[in-house]
Order: C-alpha cells, then sequence, then structure tokens
C-alpha cells in the first residue's frame, strides 16, 4: 500500500498541500509530520487533517532522521511518498538518506550536491555567470568599499533564506552602516546590483521527470502585501513560453530532478530577464498548479506511483489569491480603493480552495 508523508504539516504551505492530495488520493492515507512532536500539536492536525500524524522533528538534523526512521519501521510494509514541502527538510531528508539509503521511500530529487547549488543564491549566480545565463551582477560582501557610486543601487541577501528577511538595500556607500556590516558577518551574503523594476517579476515552476521537463507554467505577480513589495496575495495564471525556456536552459544544464521555483525579475536597461533565485521545492502558491489543470503536485505523486500523468488546463484567465487575511488588509488599509477587488471569476483562494471548510475556519 502506498501512503503519502508531508513533512511541517503545521504550516500554511503544508495546509493547502494536505487539502490538495486529499481531494486528489483520497484512497491514500496521509501521513503528516509533526514539527515539533508535541501532543496538543499532534491531536490538532489530527483533527484538522482527519488523518494519521507522526513526530517529524525539522530543526535538528540528527532528530529529523531518527524520526523519520521510525516512521519508515512503523509503516515498513508500505510505500511512502516523501513530499518535498521545505528547504531544510529536505536537507535533513538527504543526510537520512546518506545514513540509511532509501528504505521504503520513493521519491523525486536531483542529487544533494545540485540541490545545494539551487538553494544557495550565491552559487546559483556564480552558475549562471559561468554558463552564458542571464542573472544579475553580483560582488561579495568584501567588494562593497570599493564599489564605486554608478555600480549602486545594490541588494545584500542571504545566501540561503527566503523572503525579503534579511536583505539589505544599499543605494549610496553611506547607506552600508556598522549596524548592517554586523549583521552580514553572521553569515553568508550575497551582494547583487539592486534591479530597479522590483514589481515585475515572474514565477516559473517547473516539473522535471529522469531529467526532462514534462510541464511547466508561469504566473505574473499583480498584488502584494504590503503594495511597495512583499509576499504576493494575488497572481495571476500565465504560460510565458520565454521564460519557461529560459528556466529550462538551466535546469537541463544543471540536471534538475523534480518540483522547483524560479523567480526572474526584468531588468528594463539591460532588456532582459534575470534569474533572482531558485526554490528546489514545492512553492507556497502550488494550489495554482492544480487549479489550472496543469496538476505538477498530482503528478509528482502519480509519477512516484509509477502511474502516468494527467491535465485538465482551464480555460480563460486564472488567479490565485491570498484573501483573507493579507489581502483584505490591504483592502481596508487602501479604504476600498483596489479595483476590481470583489471579483472572484476563475479563482482559487490560498487556505480555503480544496479544504475542508471547518478546517480552513
Amino acid at each position: 500500500m502506498y501512503r503519502i508523508l508531508v513533512p511541517d504539516a503545521e504550516t500554511r504551505k503544508a495546509f493547502d498541500i494536505i487539502s490538495i492530495l486529499k481531494n486528489a488520493f483520497p484512497k491514500i492515507p496521509l501521513i503528516c509530520g509533526n514539527i515539533d512532536g508535541s501532543i496538543s500539536k499532534q491531536r490538532c492536525l489530527r483533527g484538522v487533517f482527519q488523518t494519521v500524524c507522526e513526530t517529524l522533528q525539522t530543526d535538528v538534523d540528527t532528530l529529523f532522521v531518527e524520526d523519520l526512521l521510525a516512521i519508515c519501521e512503523k509503516y515498513r510494509n508500505d510505500t511512502i511518498i516523501f513530499i518535498p514541502t521545505e528547504e531544510k527538510t529536505i536537507a535533513h531528508f538527504y543526510s537520512f538518506v546518506r545514513k540509511y539509503g532509501k528504505r521504503n521511500l520513493v521519491y523525486i530529487l536531483s542529487s544533494e550536491n545540485v540541490y545545494n547549488i539551487l538553494r544557495d543564491k550565491r552559487r546559483l549566480n556564480e552558475f549562471c555567470e559561468k554558463n552564458n545565463l542571464s542573472a544579475p551582477l553580483y560582488y561579495s560582501v568584501e567588494e562593497i568599499d570599493t564599489l564605486l557610486l554608478d555600480q549602486y543601487p545594490i541588494l545584500l541577501k542571504p545566501c540561503i533564506g527566503f523572503g525579503s528577511k534579511g536583505q539589505y538595500r544599499l543605494y549610496k556607500p553611506e547607506d552600508f552602516t556598522n549596524e548592517i556590516r554586523i549583521a552580514v558577518s553572521k553569515e553568508p551574503y550575497l551582494v547583487q546590483e539592486l534591479i530597479p523594476n522590483g514589481h515585475d517579476v515572474h514565477g516559473v515552476f517547473y516539473l522535471y521527470y529522469d531529467g526532462k521537463m514534462l510541464d511547466a507554467y508561469t504566473h505574473e505577480r499583480i498584488r502584494t502585501s504590503p503594495p511597495t513589495g512583499g509576499v504576493t496575495v494575488l497572481s495571476k495564471f500565465t504560460n510565458n513560453t520565454e521564460l519557461i525556456m529560459e528556466g529550462k536552459t538551466i535546469l537541463d544544464k544543471i540536471n534538475w530532478n523534480g518540483l522547483i521555483m524560479l523567480e526572474y525579475l526584468y531588468d528594463s536597461k539591460s532588456g532582459k530577464y534575470k534569474v533572482i533565485e531558485a526554490n528546489p521545492r514545492i512553492w507556497g502558491s502550488i494550489m495554482l498548479s492544480e487549479f489550472s489543470g496543469k496538476n505538477l503536485l498530482t503528478n509528482y505523486v502519480r509519477l512516484c506511483m509509477g502511474e502516468k500523468t494527467i491535465s485538465n488546463y482551464r480555460q480563460g484567465d486564472i488567479y490565485i489569491r491570498w484573501l483573507f487575511p493579507v489581502d483584505l488588509l490591504n483592502y481596508i488599509k487602501s479604504l476600498g480603493r483596489i479595483q476590481n477587488f470583489w471579483c472572484f471569476k476563475n479563482t482559487c483562494f490560498i487556505n480555503w480552495s480544496y479544504a475542508n471548510k471547518m478546517s480552513a475556519i
């Protein structure tokens, strides 16, 4: 019998992943990985998802490895499909495989070295430069004090991280304060040219299997919270073949396998899209993949089971929204001045669509 293991089950993203999988595979039992192993959290997860919950701690590598071994032993007669939810968890998973082998787990992932290159923003930037692929200009932290004024503005961001956490924008040399110097000395940082057109962000999403691209799509960011730039709250499904092929060049050359998102910014100075980061895991807007009929998550599981992939593309303009509470707060702060805010046609909703409504509430 197959079982599907979803780690990091307490997270917002995992809620949507589990909701999608319960709809797509109602006869396949799910295992929810409980991050901290507490009894109260396990009871909560069982109540929300009405499924099995097992301790799978993700804060410490060694704890994750031993917890996963216990799960494999408990369900030794079953084949367990591993869902790649978070980057840290995937890194721990590689440690498990190194120590214990694949056991009764099935999954679609690249080699650990390839994963580490794509996860690390600096290594990705270096890979693109070496292979003449479009990416921002970059520098080391040590070079900042030698940069000329016309090389500003620049963006400092952690080599491994997500979102805007820990990022600093410097528009002139004086912006590199002692406080920022101390912060960037504590972990590896990448220094990139700051592309001024920061709102023209495009995500490109892929499913690779056996080293080949099976399917891909793009989405265009429409609204963020805060509006000046932050978490995406409204995006539109697109099929930008130019960007898909641009990203495919990177993934083919590096020999990728599995699910991945590449993020691009349009640089008006060079007239090119530049890849600014890769997320070698399931992304936060994975629901759009299923709602559009691309079914990248569903097909990941089907491939793990040795089944044929499916597609049922939806017609017309398609959107994904994080309506409550994030976009609703945008609406309140703007005093209701957001055009077409209440238009919900062909839209799926984060933490709501596909979910049991009581669980969502």
